[in-house]
């Protein structure tokens, strides 16, 4: 079993200084560590939601 199946996909909303808003989808035991991750990568963005998907299958 690979690491995708082991932990839900988040989908994480963010803002920039500039106001711009993106998206990224995060592998993650929890919505804390998705929205950690998120500010890992970008310290001086905004969380502004987090978002647990569902499977498909």
């Amino acid at each position: 079993m690979n690491k995708e199946q082991e932990h839900p996909l988040f989908t994480v909303e963010y803002e920039c200084s500039l106001g711009v808003v993106y998206y990224r989808n995060v592998v993650a035991s929890d919505f804390e560590q998705a929205k950690t991750y998120i500010h890992q990568q970008q310290p001086d963005v905004i969380i502004r939601a987090v978002t647990m998907m569902e499977d498909e299958a």
